[in-house]
């Protein structure tokens, strides 16, 4: 396993990085002990929210805040886990975009879908999506407005009120809803999947993830030019491609094409922040029996790493 050497100065020279193991890292000193932080992205976003949480952080969106019905409403696996999810730059760069525009999804921006498309443990015959957001339902279209404008409000409220914002890159394939052009949040499970016509797949390059990162970006500093910015790369791999390529070739093109993106974002505006999450998980196996998932452990040294380089 790599482990994170916080130093005054990079390593430069390969002999020295133990194999690839050893990541130097200069600390920047912007976190405190009150420091707020945002964390949106791909799952991994989920288990660096949760490891801060376990530490008695402060981290936004505070999904399991949101209060719902749980007869009429579903938001992912809340109140157990907190799995909203925005997995690619796209799907980051709308949901930051309707925050700082203070909009809501409205009614039109959700479908109506089956009982295999939300959970086999529900009775619901049918519900309504809020495809934005991963795994978000309602039994009626008047309670998927209530639940999605609960979550809209929890982002707002979250982004607005901290200090650092902590952006995880997942997926370069991406799902465009046809009827809106938004961006669903997940695609569909299979060919069969009733969601499938309705959506336009695109295995997107770097141009592309590139734009959409330095636009989010410009728009926070424009509302919130003291926020400070931190990228990093999910290690959680492809659970399909959609493309004709092998999974493990199109997941490392996918990788590869973010960890492109966040370093030539880096080098253009140094005050953003890179933290090698990725590269700590490619020097070992720290992944959990599905080989896909960072191990708590893991991902607990992963941050405890981060807080230790960057504390004051």
């Amino acid at each position: 396993m790599a482990r994170f050497d916080p130093s005054p100065k990079v390593n430069p020279l390969w002999d020295r990085s133990e194999r690839g193991r050893r990541i130097t890292v200069v600390g920047e000193g912007f976190i405190r002990p009150d420091t707020k932080f945002f964390a949106m992205g791909s799952c991994f976003a989920v288990e660096i929210r949760q490891a801060l949480r376990n530490r008695g952080l402060n981290v936004a969106p505070d999904y399991p805040s949101i209060a719902f019905d749980p007869a009429t409403q579903m938001p992912g696996k809340l109140p157990l886990r907190d799995n909203v999810n925005h997995y690619d730059t796209f799907a980051i760069a709308q949901e930051i975009a309707r925050a700082l525009d203070r909009r809501r999804w409205t009614a039109e921006d959700f479908w109506e879908v089956g009982r295999f498309r939300f959970s086999k443990q529900k009775g619901w015959p049918r519900a309504f999506q809020d495809p934005q957001r991963r795994h978000i339902f309602a039994t009626s279209r008047d309670g998927i407005v209530d639940l999605s404008d609960k979550i809209s409000a929890c982002i707002d409220a979250g982004l607005e009120a901290c200090d650092v914002v902590i952006l995880t890159l997942g997926l370069t394939e991406v799902w465009r809803i046809k009827a809106t052009g938004l961006y669903a949040a997940l695609g569909p499970e299979n060919e069969q999947d009733e969601i499938f016509p309705r959506l336009q797949f695109r295995a997107t390059g770097y141009q592309e993830n590139y734009d959409n990162l330095r636009a989010t970006l410009m728009r926070i500093w424009a509302a919130y030019p003291d926020k400070k910015i931190v990228l990093t790369v999910s290690p959680v791999s492809l659970t399909r491609t959609w493309t004709d390529e092998d999974v493990v070739r199109a997941n490392l093109q996918s990788k590869s094409t973010l960890r492109a993106v966040a370093g030539q974002i880096v080098r253009d505006f140094p005050a953003v922040t890179y933290w090698p999450s990725y590269e700590f998980a490619m020097t070992g196996d720290v992944f959990r029996e599905d080989g896909q998932h960072v191990r708590p452990d893991a991902v607990d040294e992963i941050v405890a790493a981060f807080l230790k380089t960057h504390s004051a």
